[in-house]
């Protein structure tokens, strides 16, 4: 890529990434302006506006960068226990699952205020919402396909598991007292694989 006075398109893309990612999770959508996030980012608005001409098609890379840095250390873990020929187990995957979600307070605003976004209107976002959770169904459904036992309702887990995952995020960030990871892993094994 073409080297700026501030350095290559990738570095000067992801400074304006990670500025708009924190400044949409402290302040919203909203109330994140171009103008802000060049500010913050440490770079001109003319160099933002080469990368971003809108905000929305910014809010789109920020969606998608966030919703792949939950998939990728999801789909890691998977891939680190299959080239070990060991079975995923559900404990490990709601572990990592839970862990990866609710252990950044910055990546849980993020991720509620850009399903605001989606259910208010914001048509683009909403597919990519249903794209990426198509995504982590796909993945639950296959680590579920090499554990052992009964395969019973793969896909009704996991949709269930994501809605409690965001429902942990709400609660959260609204500093509601909720259990430890642990206890929610132990409680979610319950009703995920009675068996356990």
């Amino acid at each position: 890529m073409a080297k700026t006075a501030k350095g290559t398109g990738e570095d000067n893309r992801a400074k304006i990434l990670d500025a708009a990612g924190t400044m949409i999770g402290e302040c919203g959508v909203d109330r994140t302006s171009l103008a802000r996030v060049a500010e913050a980012a440490g770079l001109s608005k003319g160099t933002l506006y080469y990368y971003y001409a809108s905000k929305n098609d910014l809010v789109f890379d920020i969606a998608d960068r966030h919703m792949a840095q939950i998939t990728t250390t999801l789909f890691d873990m998977i891939d680190a226990d299959k080239d070990r020929s060991q079975p995923v187990t559900w404990e490990r995957l709601l572990t990592a699952f839970f862990t990866t979600i609710l252990t950044s307070e910055a990546r849980s605003r993020l991720h509620l205020y850009l399903v605001r976004e989606a259910v208010s209107g914001n048509a683009g976002l909403k597919e990519r919402f249903q794209e990426t959770y198509a995504q982590w169904f796909n993945m639950v459904d296959e680590a579920y396909d090499r554990m052992a036992g009964p395969k019973t309702d793969a896909a009704a887990k996991a949709r269930f598991l994501v809605a409690v995952v965001d429902g942990f995020i709400l609660q959260t960030l609204l500093e509601a007292d909720r259990p430890s990871i642990a206890d929610i892993v132990r409680l979610m094994l319950r009703v995920i694989d009675p068996g356990h």
